[in-house]
């Protein structure tokens, strides 16, 4: 493994030290080590930080980003406005349970801004004076502008919603039992650090005050921001550090989770933050990063003081330098992960954070393409063809993938070659006939009623597919007579159906459980609702011809 180490020469480093107010320093404690992937009828991130105060009462805040294009508008003379209803709750482990509620009201939006897929809504919740260190914390993010699917979340009134949980855990004391401690580093975007006045601690609150305006909750750099940004609140221990005592330098370290590249550095606490320290006072500090540096993924960042006393942090933030990364909707990272990937790769995608998804995705087309030197993958851009065709006329793409089984088939094999619609079949045995062609490609076409025979005289059973009275025989078929007698009594023995024929065996652009199967594959799909749900049925390639 090749590791690469850079120092100051292109590393910016702004450390401004203050006398800060209580409500501005987050805890010591590791509240979350990378932001919370929220998820239901769309995507969000939380962030959870801890905040001390001097007394040793802890608050705790979290921080919400939300795609402006997820988000439902009303419009007003301002523009565009969204509404979101924000219910947080911390539960500790005895059943104690701590709950804030907030109505948000965005700003008002221009149509184009409300439709971006790179802009965000950013805003914050505190739960104050928690008495418990250890629990379970939920965050819950309703679309009060949107109701939910569905015929009952519809009469029932239901909001769309975005949910995350984690365990949760603080230390008993910001401070150490010796030397120094560091709290949970707040991340900033685009914040102009060099302008901040370090003196005026009540502008730097997080919650309404300048620092605010800043937020970073999602730690999406690149595109986004090239610059990393935060702010880490300092502790002594209690009655402060011994005057003599040199204080210690701080380590920085930023390694791609990947251990292909990592970045090392040293901080050095000045006059200003060495005078609060020694006399008890909490500090803090300001830190800037050129991203620019930094290769695309995800990296964890290590903060702890030199002496190897106190307490150190650890975070996870992403680097994204891919517009198509900040433009991809959540769901369809999700819904192509499912599609594209399998057992073990499949799990390790699923258990990944957002930023290695995307990039697990990255890899997987990129290994596809069949001119690398081409800025255009051609095997990608005709998935992202067959992912809008599947949107428009095939059910529809989400988190879990095709909505339905045509649509899975299709981004995997491509357009048949032949297709067979039967939107209202005008005979109760076309769909008998089609479990037929399924498995003997020599079976015929048999349009109509007339070509398919007469029911034998006399008899109120349904029509035989074999019986050849006045019309065309059909061959016999032992898998679709067994498929046929389990649906006898079915309701969607009529219902509507597609049967899709592979001459030549199909395109598929990756290794799937349908390619290379051999030639003249076919599948047919039933409406089981009568709603336009295709289902796959019948298929040789999962039970051979016959």
């Amino acid at each position: 493994m090749a590791f690469k180490s850079c120092r100051r020469d292109r590393v910016s480093i702004i450390h401004l030290l203050a006398f800060l107010s209580a409500l501005l320093l987050p805890g010591a404690a590791a509240a979350v080590l990378h932001p919370l992937d929220g998820g239901g009828n769309f995507h969000s991130y939380v962030e959870i930080v801890n905040r001390w105060r001097d007394d040793g009462r802890l608050d705790v805040l979290v921080l919400i980003e939300v795609n402006n294009a997820d988000l439902e508008y009303e419009e007003e003379a301002s523009g565009m406005v969204g509404r979101l209803r924000v219910e947080v709750e911390l539960e500790s482990l005895d059943g104690r349970i701590i709950e804030e509620k907030r109505q948000v009201r965005t700003p008002g939006l221009s149509a184009q801004d409300a439709g971006s897929r790179t802009l965000f809504q950013i805003f914050g919740v505190v739960l104050e004076d928690v008495p418990f260190r250890t629990g379970k914390v939920t965050c819950r993010i309703y679309d009060v502008n949107r109701l939910r699917t569905g015929l009952y979340n519809q009469l029932a009134r239901k909001n769309s919603r975005s949910e995350s949980a984690s365990l949760w855990y603080a230390e008993e004391s910001p401070r150490p039992e010796r030397g120094l401690a560091l709290g949970d580093p707040l991340f900033l975007a685009q914040a102009p650090l060099k302008s901040w006045n370090p003196d005026n601690a009540a502008k730097a609150d997080p919650v309404s005050g300048w620092l605010h305006d800043f937020m970073h909750p999602s730690r999406r750099f690149g595109l986004q921001q090239d610059r990393l940004q935060l702010f880490l609140p300092i502790w002594p221990q209690a009655g402060g550090l011994p005057s003599g005592q040199d204080l210690p330098d701080l380590r920085v370290q930023i390694t791609n989770l990947d251990m292909n590249f990592v970045v090392n550095d040293t901080i050095r606490i000045d006059e200003r933050g060495r005078l609060a320290l020694v006399a008890g006072r909490s500090a803090g500090l300001f830190y800037e990063l050129d991203v620019n540096l930094l290769p695309e993924g995800p990296y964890r960042l290590s903060l702890a003081p030199l002496d190897g006393q106190g307490r150190g942090v650890l975070r996870d933030f992403s680097v994204v330098w891919r517009l198509a990364n900040l433009g991809r909707h959540r769901h369809q990272v999700l819904g192509e992960g499912r599609t594209v990937f399998r057992g073990k790769e499949l799990d390790k995608f699923l258990d990944s954070s957002p930023a290695v998804q995307e990039k697990m995705l990255d890899e997987f087309w990129d290994a596809l393409n069949p001119d690398p030197t081409n800025p255009v993958n051609e095997v990608y851009l005709e998935f992202q063809y067959r992912l809008a065709y599947v949107r428009q006329f095939l059910g529809g793409f989400g988190e879990f993938g095709a909505a339905d089984d045509r649509g899975e088939l299709f981004l995997m094999l491509g357009p048949p070659d032949e297709l067979k619609i039967e939107r209202m079949p005008m005979n109760e045995m076309d769909q008998d006939d089609a479990r037929i062609q399924v498995f003997n490609r020599f079976a015929p076409d048999r349009e109509g009623s007339w070509a398919k025979g007469d029911p034998a005289e006399g008899t109120s059973e349904p029509l035989n597919p074999y019986d050849t009275i006045g019309g065309l025989p059909m061959p016999n078929s032992f898998h679709a007579e067994r498929e046929r007698g389990a649906k006898r009594y079915s309701a969607t023995h009529t219902y509507a159906f597609e049967l899709w024929v592979y001459h030549n065996g199909g395109h598929d652009l990756f290794l799937n459980r349908f390619s290379q199967r051999g030639m003249g594959q076919r599948f047919l799909f039933v409406d089981r609702t009568g709603a336009g749900d295709y289902v796959l049925e019948s298929s040789n390639v999962m039970q051979g011809d016959e």
